[in-house]
């Protein structure tokens, strides 16, 4: 069966039993949803339904931090990169214990124009993020006097520290269209991407299980490959494409980041 024809198969399923009745079915109208796993939360504006038709306009915010557990792989990374960097990437080394001593006493480092502005900003820090810009700075310098191992793996774990203290908030904004399946009450949406994965986006609005939250709706959001066995635009198999189901729920809530930093993504 070729994947056009899978890919078709599978459209049909999933859009089997729609109808264009709503009987007392209320539709979603503004939705609110969470999911605290994957720390992303959505909300979702839906224009009135036409028929069995709902347009909905989605703003997704994630926020997202480097895998923890993957720290001494990007550590081990680190310090190979910095041990076979040709010394032109290292321009300015001879700067950066100056730049340490003007920065411990509060001072602006000799290539700074607005002195006076930059010793304002810094003077506002607190004091871990003072610490960790020196700490980071240090490391440099050493690495700049001598390029071996130990300095290397300083850098690297500085860097790493950094990194991994972050956390970056993303939005996303997106529009899908959904149909009514009357027979589950649900808000179905189905697009063929047409890649040459034969990818299929699929989501829904559902309602919770508990009856006493009737008046809200869950989202559901997974991705359907119908060609593992092809590759994606970046040479990856196809196989490998995460076909994992997300559920975000009506629940409001928050959930444990461990951020030093927020960094705000355009």
């Amino acid at each position: 069966m070729s994947a056009q024809v899978q890919a078709a198969l599978i459209v049909a399923a999933l859009s089997m039993s729609s109808t264009n009745a709503f009987a007392d079915n209320i539709p979603p109208n503004t939705v609110y949803v969470l999911n605290a796993d994957e720390k992303s939360a959505i909300t979702a504006e839906c224009d009135a339904p036409v028929v069995d038709q709902m347009h909905c306009h989605f703003t997704q915010t994630t926020v997202s931090k480097p895998d923890e557990t993957k720290a001494a792989e990007r550590i081990a990374k680190g310090v190979g990169d910095l041990l076979k960097a040709p010394a032109s990437e290292f321009k300015g080394c001879d700067s950066y214990p100056g730049i340490v001593e003007a920065l411990e006493s509060g001072k602006a480092p000799a290539e700074v124009a607005d002195k006076k502005g930059f010793e304002e900003n810094w003077a506002k820090q607190p004091p871990v993020a003072k610490a960790d810009t020196l700490k980071m700075m240090k490391a440099f310098a050493d690495f700049c006097k001598s390029h071996d191992r130990t300095n290397a793996e300083a850098m690297a774990r500085a860097s790493e520290d950094l990194a991994n203290s972050t956390c970056k908030i993303s939005n996303w904004k997106f529009d899908k269209t959904f149909t009514l399946n009357f027979s589950t009450k649900r808000w179905q949406s189905t697009i063929q991407t047409g890649d040459s994965c034969g990818t299929i986006e699929y989501s829904e609005f559902s309602k919770p299980d508990d009856p006493q939250a009737d008046s809200f709706w869950n989202y559901t959001a997974k991705s359907i490959v119908t060609n593992p066995k092809g590759q994606n635009i970046i040479g990856e198999t196809c196989s490998a494409t995460d076909q994992s189901e997300h559920h975000f729920t009506w629940q409001v809530g928050k959930f444990y980041a461990n951020c030093r930093y927020v960094e705000i993504e355009p």
